[in-house]
């Protein structure tokens, strides 16, 4: 097993649940449990997933399983760890939470390290070390070559990499030479808990490019991690200052940060892309996003719109009639919202356009900062609402469109144009924006330290440039004229690209012709894409490793992040309860594992 993240270990888990006697599971990672929930990190990043939304464990909601073989990450926390020997913050954190909360990434940790501490029980061995090269035999076996120089036989592999490291573009190339050349600070793209930010001097002003999930890493590491703290004041929080943070300028194509997940997850579900919808687009084919989707995407989000409204308002609404009404009418335009406003006379209208892009049109930088403040305002007072807002109950159902749009990218319903450029464009962009936000909380933070002064805003398609005769980076944008900085820190994580990764193990992958990219067939023929080529979820035998000559290896299996986007949304850990795809990927490929063995078994 090449990684003992998330994937590496529900993987590993389930061979062992289904043939313990019958294997020897080795786990090669240089930071077992996972390099993004290792358990030093600083507590005050959070995950993006609630207690209750994360498992490890298959569960009876996968075929052939029966019972859960473990706990749930909700259920570990409530039963389990308050009897373990865990470091005193940890410790208090678990004293503190419910399963609906957002725990820190490191308490995660400490679960992924119990799930570890688990399989050693059952016979595995774990490496802390780098795979750097497969070598298949002909004997159909396969040598790892590991960093140390040692080197394990093993008869199958499974590569659950997680995020590969990339090479430097070459914008981020002269970003990081300017700054050497000039005595400045560029933090490059990469998880913000390992970003070299001590540099960065209090009151300095900052660019920070990115407003996305990275951004509010970035903003706690830089006010909470320094010293200051939040408190309620008359029901507003407000920011206590350490004196230490720098001032933050937060620049992206948008100019808004994500928006706030709800306090507690409400029941939601499609009202318009219904299962019987999904089979027959996955019947069709060949669909393009922009006409053959998101016409209904909207239309569920406008459902999702109104519905929250209506029952916010305290009024009953018959959500199946509403369905079939707005299946009726064109997605957009003045004819559905005509409609709308017709019917709902007292309701707040929806407006995609301005909800996805709400500093659109707004030339007066004082009055850009109002508006985001204002903006804020409503996405917090949507989430912690009980029902919650419109704004949150659309964020909730286009998360559930995007589940089903990565169903249907796994059944190749898709044109290879759509795959690499809707979805991999502004489709991502704006269900990351909508549907992948952080914990409300960090939205409340957000504004509190805008009203401190220790954020602001750039505005919208910030642009950064150099003045190499001041010798200073520049941040401009549609309402920002130019400030000069010293420090910018791209708060984001690199595109990633097996062609350009510096991975060792896949680039010695590649070049051996073990493995090679992925290509989605169009029209013109096939395009390249930067993800792994693997045997796709409707072939009986999925997530074989594909050689370059086009023969998929009967050992050597790949999952999660260097797939895509032969697999599209797949960064979320794994729901219990919910067959999810993880654990579904996880169980075929140890039951492919258990039958490679009996094949070979036989045959000796």
């Amino acid at each position: 097993m090449v990684g003992a993240g998330p994937r590496g270990l529900a993987t590993a888990a389930r061979l062992l649940d289904l043939a313990a006697d019958r294997c020897e599971v080795h786990l090669v990672d240089l930071f077992p449990g996972g390099r993004v929930w290792r358990r030093e990190q600083d507590p005050n990043l959070l995950m993006n997933s609630r207690l209750r939304q994360a498992t490890l464990f298959a569960d009876e909601s996968i075929d052939g399983v029966r019972t859960a073989a473990g706990p749930t990450f909700a259920t570990w926390c409530a039963e389990t760890a308050p009897h373990l020997d865990l470091p005193a913050e940890a410790a208090a954190e678990l004293r503190s939470l419910g399963p609906d909360d957002f725990s820190s990434r490191a308490l995660f940790g400490h679960y992924t390290h119990w799930v570890l501490d688990r399989l050693r029980d059952a016979g595995a061995v774990v490496h802390a070390d780098e795979a750097v090269a497969i070598e298949p035999d002909a004997d159909g076996d396969h040598t790892v070559r590991l960093a140390s120089g040692a080197a394990l036989r093993a008869d199958a592999v499974v590569l659950a990499l997680g995020h590969l490291p990339m090479a430097s573009t070459a914008q981020q190339a002269e970003w990081a030479r300017f700054a050497q050349a000039h005595d400045l600070v560029y933090v490059p793209p990469g998880p913000a808990a390992e970003a070299a930010m001590d540099a960065i001097g209090a009151g300095e002003p900052v660019a920070v490019l990115g407003a996305g999930l990275n951004f509010y890493d970035v903003m706690a590491l830089c006010t909470l991690s320094r010293g200051g703290r939040f408190e309620r004041l008359d029901g507003r929080l407000r920011y206590v200052p350490s004196g230490q943070e720098p001032v933050l300028w937060v620049g992206s194509a948008r100019g808004v940060p994500y928006v706030a997940r709800a306090e507690r997850a409400s029941a939601n579900a499609l009202a318009v892309m219904t299962a019987d919808w999904v089979a027959a687009r996955i019947r069709r084919g060949r669909l393009d996003l922009n006409t053959d989707v998101w016409p209904d995407v909207v239309r569920d989000m406008r459902h999702a719109w109104y519905q929250a409204a209506l029952e916010q308002a305290g009024r009953e609404v018959e959500p199946l009639e509403l369905a079939t009404a707005l299946t009726r009418l064109p997605a957009e335009g003045p004819e559905v919202d005509r409609w709308c406003a017709h019917t709902f006379p007292d309701i707040a209208p929806f407006r995609l356009e301005e909800l996805c892009d709400p500093l659109k049109g707004i030339a007066d930088p004082a009055k850009v900062e109002r508006r985001l403040r204002d903006v804020l305002d409503s996405h917090v007072a949507s989430a912690y609402a009980q029902p919650r807002g419109p704004v949150t109950a659309v964020g909730e159902r286009l998360a559930i469109a995007k589940d089903v749009v990565r169903h249907l990218v796994a059944n190749e319903a898709f044109t290879a144009d759509s795959v690499l450029g809707d979805l991999q464009g502004w489709f991502r962009s704006i269900g990351g924006f909508i549907a992948a936000g952080p914990p409300v909380e960090r939205v409340e933070q957000l504004a509190a330290l805008i009203d401190a002064g220790l954020v602001r805003v750039a505005g919208r398609r910030a642009v950064l440039t150099c003045d190499e005769e001041v010798g200073s980076f520049v941040l401009g944008s549609d309402t920002l004229a130019g400030l000069q900085v010293r420090a910018v820190i791209e708060a984001r994580l690199p595109a990633e690209d097996l062609r350009h990764t510096t991975s060792r193990l896949v680039s010695q992958l590649l070049s051996s012709g073990t493995a090679r990219p992925a290509s989605l067939e169009d029209e013109a023929g096939p395009r390249t894409t930067g993800g792994l080529d693997v045997t796709r979820a409707q072939d009986p035998r999925p997530c074989r490793v594909i050689a370059a000559d086009g023969t998929p290896w009967e050992s050597i299996f790949a999952l999660g992040l260097p797939v895509q986007p032969l697999e599209w949304n797949i960064a979320n850990l794994p729901q219990p309860h919910t067959g999810a795809r993880t654990i579904v990927q996880a169980d075929r490929i140890a039951r492919q594992i258990l039958a490679v063995h009996e094949r070979r078994s036989h045959v000796t």
